[in-house]
């Protein structure tokens, strides 16, 4: 007898130079289903200029987008280029022959992003596939909108109907919809009516082994811990500025340590304004498994965006023993009880996430009663045991109606 066929998981995707939430997604879907017995590889659309055949390359002579095989990891991995990228609902559409080249080579299909426009190459290919969200479409964009230029917004205005349009097809296509929150399932049965059952809600699970308390207890670092895309306007580090400057003023000797990408110039420009440069930190391009020092000597672990589809390293921080101060901002709320495992505060209000910080920072007892209650919330609800074997179901589901009829269910538990 020959050997068994390994079943190859397409997973598309957001481009791996990207930071976030959806890349941890990604590297603990691709991490766990080949522990489980699959072949996964990556598809995604490139973040390039030079793989698109934009405006501006089409008037270069250009002809032909990108498409390269590139790996992820020690993963496969496809980088595809876009016709027209300036409309944002040509995305998939224009370069679909590639992805069909790319998708042919599937038994299972899964789209892991933070809204499900990934999809939209399994809905044209006519395949099975389910999705893990972070958020809606409207809800993704509505605060970066406010950042984009006249013509920017014009082409946005116009893009966003098919986008929308996109998104229930998607959701109406998909075999199941797995979102990171109840906030976001919400959000998405309020928008669309969905069979009863396909929207699940499946937080990112935490590995509590590689995220846990340091186990010297000596006399920790002071300072506050943000980790995310800095320059992303929902992420709303311009008002955690502004909160921190507040404390500061009680407080001179606590630093803030700023994790994600390369700060911009709006980013440079509050930290001068705000008089906080010698206190304000930035760290770029940490590895996912390197920051669980930066969690646990950490006082605290800050979130202030204006909204979070569930807001994964409030988690990890969770579990390392650090309390969240977190603002109102949708998924922090499924996760945090305001008094009991950490704060919550008034969205965008940088005077109550100031105050919620300094009383924290003021009382260590009560700092250290929510770490450990944090942590305890994590262990029991949203550690690896707990939610990972769920994955194995909904891929098993998937595979029933895979490679033509065959079973190509080999999973091994």
């Amino acid at each position: 007898m020959g050997a068994e066929k390994v079943p190859r998981l397409c997973i598309s995707t957001i481009d791996p130079s990207q930071v976030g939430g959806v890349t941890t997604m990604k590297k603990f879907i691709c991490d766990y289903a080949q522990k489980s017995g699959f072949s996964p590889y990556i598809v995604y659309s490139s973040l390039d200029p030079q793989d698109h055949l934009s405006i501006k390359n089409l008037l270069k002579r250009k002809r032909k987008i990108g498409f390269l095989e590139k790996k992820y990891e020690e993963y496969d991995g496809y980088s595809i280029g876009i016709v027209l990228p300036e409309f944002e609902f040509l995305h998939y559409l224009s370069s679909f022959r590639y992805w069909k080249k790319t998708l042919a080579q599937g038994d299972i299909f899964f789209g892991v992003s933070g809204t499900n426009q990934c999809c939209l190459p399994f809905v044209l290919a006519k395949k099975d596939f389910a999705c893990w969200i972070a958020t809606t479409l409207l809800e993704d964009r509505k605060d970066n909108a406010r950042e984009f230029g006249f013509l920017r917004k014009l082409i946005d205005r116009l893009s966003l109907p098919l986008c929308l349009y996109w998104e229930k097809l998607i959701f109406e296509k998909s075999k199941k919809v797995l979102v990171l929150s109840q906030y976001t399932a919400e959000r998405i049965c309020e928008r669309y009516k969905l069979d009863e059952g396909k929207v699940e809600v499946v937080p990112h699970p935490v590995d509590t082994d590689l995220f846990c308390p340091v186990i010297s207890q000596g006399e920790s670092e002071r300072y506050l811990l943000f980790a995310g895309r800095i320059n992303d306007p929902r992420k709303n580090l311009l008002m955690l500025l502004e909160a921190f400057s507040l404390v500061v003023r009680g407080f001179p000797e606590v630093k803030l340590k700023l994790v994600g990408d390369k700060p911009d110039a709006r980013v440079v420009r509050r930290i001068s304004g705000l008089g906080i440069g010698d206190s304000v930190l930035f760290y770029e391009a940490i590895p996912h498994e390197k920051m669980v020092p930066f969690y646990q000597q950490a006082a605290l672990f800050v979130l202030p965006s204006l909204q979070e589809g569930l807001g994964i390293v409030t988690l990890e921080a969770m579990a390392c023993g650090i309390p969240v101060v977190s603002t109102r901002c949708g998924g922090p709320e499924d996760v945090i009880e305001d008094g009991v495992n950490g704060l919550l505060v008034e969205n965008n209000s940088a005077s109550k996430l100031a105050e919620a910080i300094l009383k924290l920072l003021r009382d260590e007892g009560l700092r250290k009663r929510m770490g450990k209650k944090a942590r305890q919330t994590v262990v029991n609800k949203y550690s690896m045991v707990k939610l990972a074997p769920k994955f194995l179901d909904f891929f098993k589901e998937l595979s029933s109606g895979a490679g033509q009829g065959q079973d190509i269910w080999r999973i091994r538990r």
